[in-house]
């Protein structure tokens, strides 16, 4: 007989009365065993003594309250680009490097406002700025050749920080020679401003004492948020003349900012979904993901920083000890319930993330009800969480941001607690990293070995 994880997640029959509680890492008072577990093999921090969840979560909160920095500087170029779209102008957007930054940030993206025009078409693409014209605003990443002639012909060019691109503000030699400003140009060198996202040059957020080359768990899906920032003020300021210098842009960061910090309610659940995961990894499974409506999710793993376990191996191998996370942005989006149900029928652990309704309606058949452990992602709007005079739907999204902090908190714990199991999970090191590729090279076959 098949029996009902959710119910066994939700009783807490699977954990124990430590994780119930919530005192992760404080030490049993009682001098015997309960049941068939041992009271020291909770005791085991291996050196560390905040939960890996925790950190990459504080980690988040950190940079969005170091962009509250940045509200002035995004007021004024703000102003600039309604004014500059008022003349006939164009704002163009290029500020999208990195796996679901991609995806989260296309025009078509549902919430998007369609304001500021996407121009790259190539990572290196130095012909990508030949179309601006003079006295149109870029919004980019990028510092090369063709970023430098734009501004030289009098397009104002703002370079926005990113932990894919070169630039000053990183420690000397710690980016790979060949790697994505091949003309040795800062963005200093082709800007007229730079606004700081506050990713952190490394991108990781969890420092893992046994993985000491590097910081892991990826963090440039949560700086598309100066994306939004910028969209949600200049929609704000077409729409109203004398709308304030800063406004929409404050308010979309204050509603992400209160969205992230409520996660923290969501804290049991995730540590007693890590530890299903990391028996089942340990005993041979696979672990898989998918997103369907909006593919960025299933992008962010396998990445700079990131766990090199998911979508590896067969399937097929061992059904029953398998994951499936699926991640959307719709609570009962069809395809994504197809494979929830499919995987379940196989037998794996499926875990979904996504909103529990919809502009008000809920659904029947949520991912996050079908899921044997379901994350709300707090982000309830087809649009986003700005409303401005003229516009029948709201803007500037909240869903991608927060869905991917979830299942990045879920990775970092299932981290955790493979590590105090004494099994080392092997991370990805960025490529844009000197000795990057070679550590990746390394590592593989000691991975493949390993399995995770």
């Amino acid at each position: 007989m098949k029996l009902n994880r959710r119910k066994l997640l939700q009783q807490g029959m699977l954990l124990g009365g430590v994780i119930g509680s919530g005192k992760w890492l404080e030490k049993s008072a009682q001098g015997h065993s309960q049941g068939n577990e041992c009271q020291w093999e909770r005791e085991y921090t291996f050196g560390h003594t905040k939960l890996f969840m925790e950190e990459y979560y504080q980690g988040t909160l950190d940079i969005l309250g170091a962009q509250s920095g940045e509200l002035d500087q995004i007021g004024d170029l703000t102003s600039r680009a309604a004014k500059l779209i008022r003349a006939g102008g164009t704002v163009w957007a290029s500020m999208d490097l990195g796996h679901m930054p991609h995806y989260e940030l296309k025009e078509e993206r549902r919430g998007n406002p369609g304001i500021m025009k996407s121009h790259a078409t190539n990572l290196r693409a130095e012909r990508d700025f030949d179309h601006l014209k003079k006295g149109d605003i870029v919004f980019t990443h990028r510092a090369n050749k063709g970023a430098l002639a734009a501004r030289e012909r009098g397009v104002y060019v703002v370079c926005v920080t990113s932990n894919y691109w070169h630039n000053e503000f990183r420690p000397a030699g710690y980016g790979a020679d060949d790697h994505w400003n091949p003309d040795g140009l800062m963005l200093g060198d082709v800007a007229n401003e730079i606004l700081h996202s506050h990713v952190p040059y490394e991108q990781g957020l969890v420092h893992v004492p046994e993985v000491p080359e590097f910081a892991v768990l990826p963090s440039s899906t949560t700086g598309t948020s100066i994306y939004w920032m910028l969209n949600a003020e200049i929609a704000n300021k077409l729409a109203n003349e004398n709308a304030k210098e800063v406004d929409k842009s404050a308010q979309y960061l204050q509603i992400l900012t209160e969205r992230v910090q409520r996660l923290k309610e969501q804290y049991n659940q995730i540590r007693e979904t890590a530890v299903i995961m990391a028996k089942k990894i340990r005993q041979g499974g696979r672990w898989f993901v998918k997103s369907i409506e909006h593919p960025g999710f299933e992008s962010e793993f396998h990445v700079a920083q990131g766990i090199a376990v998911v979508n590896f191996g067969d399937w097929d191998a061992s059904k029953e000890k398998n994951i499936m996370l699926i991640t959307g942005i719709s609570p009962a989006y069809p395809a994504e319930v197809k494979l929830a149900l499919q995987k379940q029928i196989d037998g794996a652990y499926v875990i979904g993330i996504g909103p529990s309704s919809m502009d008000s309606k809920v659904p029947h058949g949520r991912l996050i009800d079908i899921a044997d452990a379901g994350f709300d992602n707090l982000s309830p709007e087809s649009g986003g969480v700005i409303s401005v005079p003229g516009r029948t739907q709201t803007i500037c999204p909240t869903s991608g941001i927060v869905g991917n902090v979830i299942q990045q908190m879920i990775v970092a714990q299932w981290a955790d607690e493979m590590v105090r199991r004494g099994s080392v999970p092997y991370f990805l090191m960025g490529v844009y990293r000197k000795g990057g590729r070679a550590y990746n090279a390394a590592m593989r076959p000691f991975f493949e070995l390993q399995g995770f």
